[in-house]
């Protein structure tokens, strides 16, 4: 993904690096098994209650690895037991028609053995949209990429 996100023209403030890509992902190699992130609920009780939200997940390393992004899955739960999950340890029979999401790092990052790796992702909006924000903390800071959504955002 990452070399194909390199390939895109147009990559001025790396731009593209800077935006979620829905897709499927193969030819992967999975630093840890994913966690949970962001809740929500519907209906909501308090309708003045924001979307936004926050989040850190700390993940431990256990072989040298190149961090090129984070993978970004979806569960719900329709009704009592009924679930649609994309996540890869829930995964639903016959999803075949939802993917994950793909946040991109600008540099890859050369990760060892034995460290801690650090995310933290925010879900932001306004009036007009919606948009995400991601970095890493540890065991390096990368930079806050899709500040205030400038490069990426979804209209409302």
């Amino acid at each position: 993904m990452h070399a194909e996100i390199s390939s895109i023209r147009k990559n001025n403030d790396n731009c593209n690096f800077q935006k979620p890509y829905v897709v499927q992902l193969n030819n992967v190699y999975s630093i840890a098994p994913p966690k949970a992130l962001f809740t929500f609920v519907h209906p909501k009780k308090n309708l003045e209650e924001s979307n936004d939200r926050d989040g850190c997940l700390k993940f431990n390393i256990s072989q040298d690895c190149i961090l090129h992004g984070f993978a970004g899955y979806f569960e719900t739960v329709l009704y009592k037991d009924v679930r649609l999950s994309i996540v890869p340890e829930s995964f639903s029979d016959g999803m075949f028609s939802w993917f994950p999401a793909f946040f991109p790092l600008i540099k890859p990052i050369l990760l060892h053995k034995g460290e801690e790796l650090q995310i933290n992702f925010w879900r932001s909006s306004n009036n007009h949209k919606v948009w995400y924000e991601w970095c890493m903390t540890k065991p390096y800071q990368s930079i806050i990429h899709n500040i205030k959504g400038e490069m990426y955002f979804m209209s409302l």
